[in-house]
Parts: C-alpha cells; structure tokens; sequence
C-alpha cells in the first residue's frame, strides 16, 4: 500500500473542517513510522450530518361562510343612483302637490253628504242604488221631477211617510197613498237638513234633474233660517216651504201607503 503523506493528511483535516464535515481533533497527530514495511491507514471518512429539514407551517383553516342573513343582504339589489336626487326632491314635490289642491265645493260636499244619507238610511234598499227601483217608486230618468215637481212637497213625504201623511193622494199625479207600497216616514231619524241633502241628491243625481237655487241654499246652508221660517207658516200641509231640512236616504218617494 503506498503511504500518504502526513501534509496531505493535515491539509485535508483542515479542509474538512473548514466545511463542517468533521469536528477538530485535539489530539496530536502521531509521526508516522519510518520504514518501508509500515503503512498508514487513511482517514475513514465521516458523512456530512445535515440538519433535520423544518415542518411545513400548518396552513390556516378556511374562513367560516357568513350568516344567512349576510348573504341575502349581499345578494338584495342596491338602490340606483338616481334614486338619491329622487328621495331628495320628495319634500319640493310634496309642497308644490299641496298648494295646488283646490277645496271641494260646497255642491259636491252636499251631494256626496246626500248619497251617503240614501245609503245609510236604506233608500237605495227600495228605490235601487242608482235609483232604478225596486220595491219602491224609481228616480231616474226624470220620474222624480214628475212625482213631485216641487221638492217641498217631496221633503215632507219623506219626512211625514204613508202614515203621517194627511191627504188621500201625493204627488203631481195625486197617487193614491199606498198604491205602490209603504213609504216609511223619516221625521225622527233625520233632521229637517238631512232631509234637504237627500232629497237634492235624489233629484239632481238620480234623477238627473237641474239643480233648483232654493234646494241648493238649503243644503249648503244659506237658507237654514228662512226654511225655519217658512215652517212656522207652512205648518204640516204637503209642500210647505219649511219641510225641507236634511235628509238621510228617506227622501224617496216609496209609492205612498
């Protein structure tokens, strides 16, 4: 075997653990034995000891998904953009709606007051809801105006009823009192201006009639105290100025008892 030489051993040591691959020797390196007979032994050499290779970091886990509730508020539509000046305009709009509303007048108060007294006080149960009829006497197409040419007359039959009334016939026609049926008298359940509002309604809605100045300022109030009056002087006879009050659906003319 041939024999190293020792600077060559050295200089590998060194080499070796320049790079870390051996840790350094303290002992002193023994001569090498002379003669041709004693071979050196080389160094056995050490494997590289590496370091142990680090854990892979855990990854973290998945977020949780968000409420329900979350979820339907992302998904529910966003209000547009021009809503906003919209929304905001809202206020001018609502005054400039205000001012220019006019007041109903005191005819459509009337007539509305009148129907909803021929509804309440179940005229329209006889007389029909448009005043076609029924059980009692119709109103369109001018029959009223042809029963009673004066509404006076035709607020005190509604007021008085078949009953009350004190002669034999009523009417322009003189219709026998109870020839067409029973006509139920109003006088304690409507006051003298009810009266008034429905027979006016009868007349100029169903019945399709002119309005008459002197029934229009009962029922608005301009004649309350002259139809007092007229009362006191026309007693209880048919047709008396003071008959007319208001009226709450029994002004109409039920054919007569």
């Amino acid at each position: 075997m041939t024999e190293i030489p020792e600077h060559l051993l050295k200089r590998s040591r060194e080499r070796r653990e320049a790079l870390g691959l051996s840790e350094p020797s303290s002992a002193p390196t023994a001569a090498p034995a002379t003669g041709a007979s004693t071979a050196v032994a080389p160094a056995a050499s050490t494997p590289a000891t590496r370091p142990a290779a680090a854990p892979a970091p855990t990854p973290p886990p998945p977020p949780k998904p968000p409420p329900p509730y979350v979820q339907a508020a992302y998904r529910r539509k966003r209000i547009p953009w021009w809503a906003m000046p919209v929304l905001a305009g809202l206020p001018l709009w609502a005054g400039v709606y205000a001012f220019t509303l006019e007041e109903p007048s005191a005819e459509a108060d009337a007539l509305t007051l009148g129907e909803e007294i021929y509804t309440s006080a179940g005229c329209s149960s006889c007389h029909g809801a448009t005043g076609g009829g029924g059980s009692g006497p119709a109103f369109a197409g001018g029959a009223i105006g042809e029963t009673f040419g004066d509404f006076n007359e035709q607020i005190e039959w509604v007021k008085l009823g078949s009953a009350g009334w004190p002669e034999a016939t009523y009417g322009d026609a003189d219709t026998p009192v109870g020839a067409v049926g029973q006509m139920p008298a109003f006088e304690g359940s409507l006051s003298e201006e009810e009266l008034a509002l429905v027979v006016r309604y009868e007349r100029e809605v169903l019945g399709g009639l002119e309005p008459e100045p002197e029934l229009v300022a009962l029922t608005e109030g301009e004649g309350a105290a002259s139809g007092g009056e007229a009362e006191a002087e026309g007693g209880s006879e048919p047709g008396g100025e003071g008959e007319a009050g208001g009226g709450s659906g029994g002004g109409e003319t039920t054919g007569g008892g």
